[in-house]
């Protein structure tokens, strides 16, 4: 097994540290990481935009909305299976590329397709656990149950990097995961947090580019709510699918780079050193201990 001690997202220490091997990962292998997330956020909003969010708004007929909510019950499931393909194989690029093995791709699509239903399954059990420890939190109090969000955001963060590298059984994944997160919580959940509102920032300056050539229709429907609906249909614009795509798949990237820089530093303890030897030579057990005085 690959234990990618040379991947260059190892060895990070702090947040400094994990930060400036973000920055040149993502700067150096920018073109690829961008047109996958191009390609995957077409499909997405290719999808979105067949819901007609307006008629389910406009809709007051309870049996009739019903009956739309579960027609969307299709489209968002595929939605979302395409949401995890693109995280898997965005995942899967982050960790195979800058290894230079000429059939990459082709390593990429096998790891892809190999982790995709136990990432599936992974997933839905790691987001049933969020649900029910958020909600258990905000009822109990508001705060616990950010904190259980932020914490279980972490668990899962880990998941991907340890399928892809480690094991691909869900019982293992999970407990894997829930073991990285532990090893340094509270470092790596404020890492996280960091990560996290540099994301929510970035995301919302891209939303603001993006609705710059709608500006009048957003005042519009300030202004006047009987044209609050025009708002939803520009998930189905392509001009906003165009742009909004095409910005969005600067920030996609950032994620997986992050996942991976947590991973390896957190599972570092784990990883067994190479042995490695000049020309054909074998390495002997007497080499690994000094010559006894007296002996040549």
């Amino acid at each position: 097994m690959n234990t990618y001690q040379n991947h260059p997202l190892t060895g990070a220490v702090d947040l400094d540290s994990a930060m400036t091997k973000l920055w040149a990962f993502y700067k150096k292998y920018l073109l690829g990481l961008y047109i996958i997330s191009v390609v995957l956020g077409l499909l997405s909003s290719l999808i979105t935009s067949g819901l007609d969010l307006a008629a389910l708004q406009s809709t007051t007929d309870p049996n009739e909305l019903l009956v739309m909510m579960k027609g969307m019950a299709g489209p968002y499931t595929l939605l979302m299976l395409v949401s995890l393909v693109s995280g898997i194989v965005l995942h899967a690029w982050v960790l195979e590329k800058p290894l230079g093995e000429p059939d990459f791709f082709v390593t990429v699509l096998k790891k892809s397709l190999v982790a995709l239903v136990p990432c599936l399954v992974v997933m839905i059990v790691l987001m049933v656990i969020t649900a029910v420890l958020t909600t258990l939190g905000l009822i109990l109090l508001v705060l616990p149950g950010f904190f259980a969000l932020f914490y279980m955001f972490t668990v899962m963060i880990f998941a991907m990097p340890l399928i892809l590298t480690e094991s691909r059984n869900p019982v293992t994944a999970v407990k894997g995961s829930f073991r990285l997160a532990h090893s340094h919580l509270w470092p790596n959940m404020g890492w996280v947090i960091v990560v996290a509102l540099i994301l929510i920032v970035a995301s919302l300056l891209i939303t603001a580019l993006t609705m710059l050539p709608f500006t009048g229709s957003f005042i519009r429907s300030l202004t006047n709510p009987e044209e609050a609906s025009a708002m939803l249909e520009l998930s189905r614009n392509p001009l906003y699918i165009a742009i909004s795509t095409l910005t969005t798949a600067f920030v996609t990237p950032v994620l997986p780079i992050f996942a991976f820089i947590l991973y390896f530093r957190n599972r570092g303890d784990e990883v067994i050193a190479e042995i490695t030897t000049e020309g054909d030579q074998a390495v002997r057990v007497e080499d690994l201990y000094p010559p006894m005085p007296g002996r040549e």
